[in-house]
């Protein structure tokens, strides 16, 4: 089995994480439109007459996004302001928050920082999802998104990119619309896999490792029959996100789910896994899913920026 590992689930499973999940801008609507998590959106008001019906969504005025742009982890004690205070009353109680936004844009680009600062303040472990512009969208949206995503990871305990040329690599002949809707199940994958792992007592474990890292991306994989394992862990490391140097990644998130994953099939994944990130500690956890036939495994590794 791989040398430096450790299992989520730990301590008490009954008492589960409070959860919450924003989504952030037009991009950020859409990720969380069906969610299975508490969930409210935040956005303008363009937004807000396009974004998916039947969502709880807070309007925000120019005034309240330009004070969302300047909220910084040194400033939120003393900002005294009405918007702020309405935002606080939506994240404060949760332990766990996802933050869904797509950077490029004027609104999700510049306000989800302040949004982090303001959930790390509320004692949340904070993650943010957050796509890369296209290629075709131009240099504009993509230099904005280059620029924020420091200040992003900044704030968030963790950071979870996705790139949407990746896409392009798995589904070359999708249709272009039809690449933001793929996108949106994508982003939610993460947080469907671990909030069915992770424990009160797992978040205070990884806030330590994750001060360190910081970055992730993700890749997914799926296998059945005698190899399963071997094909999962495969696929998942055919991720079109893996695009750097895997011998530098220093940690690792796993989660396994299927009918039956017992022993066997945890050491052979991990052991897989090991193979190709030998410098990372890995972190795993186990869920159960009936619905499916197949073996998942589901993979976030740290990558620098």
């Amino acid at each position: 089995m791989a040398r430096d590992v450790r299992s989520l689930g730990y301590g008490n499973r009954i008492e589960r994480p409070r959860l919450k999940a924003i989504g952030v801008g037009g991009a950020g609507c859409n990720a969380i439109a069906n969610t299975p998590f508490p969930s409210v959106g935040l956005c303008g008001r363009l937004d807000d007459i396009n974004g998916p019906p039947n969502q709880r969504r807070l309007v925000l005025t120019s005034d309240e996004l330009e004070i969302l742009r300047s909220v910084s982890s040194s400033t939120l004690g003393s900002v005294e302001r009405n918007v702020l205070r309405r935002l606080s009353r939506e994240v404060a109680g949760y332990d766990l928050i996802f933050i869904f936004a797509g950077l490029g844009g004027e609104l999700g680009s510049h306000i989800v920082p302040g949004l982090a600062n303001l959930c790390r303040h509320h004692g949340g472990l904070v993650i943010a999802s957050a796509t890369m512009p296209f290629s075709a969208e131009g240099p504009g949206r993509r230099s904005t998104a280059v620029a924020m995503l420091p200040r992003l990871i900044n704030a968030a305990h963790l950071t979870i990119t996705y790139p949407n040329d990746g896409l392009l690599k798995v589904a070359p002949n999708l249709p272009f619309r039809r690449t933001f809707r793929v996108m949106d199940e994508i982003m939610m994958a993460p947080p469907r896999e671990l909030v069915d792992v992770l424990t009160n007592d797992d978040i205070r474990r990884l806030r330590d490792d994750l001060s360190s890292v910081r970055h992730m991306r993700m890749g997914a994989g799926a296998g059945r029959g005698m190899q399963r394992e071997e094909v999962a862990v495969s696929e998942s490391f055919s991720s079109p996100w893996f695009d750097f140097n895997l011998d530098e990644c220093r940690m690792a998130l796993v989660v396994m789910s299927g009918k039956e994953v017992d022993e066997y099939s945890q050491r052979d994944i991990l052991d897989n896994i090991q193979a190709r990130v030998p410098n990372a500690k890995i972190w795993y956890g186990v869920r159960s899913d009936h619905r499916s036939d197949d073996l998942r495994v589901t993979v976030l590794l740290d990558a620098k920026v």
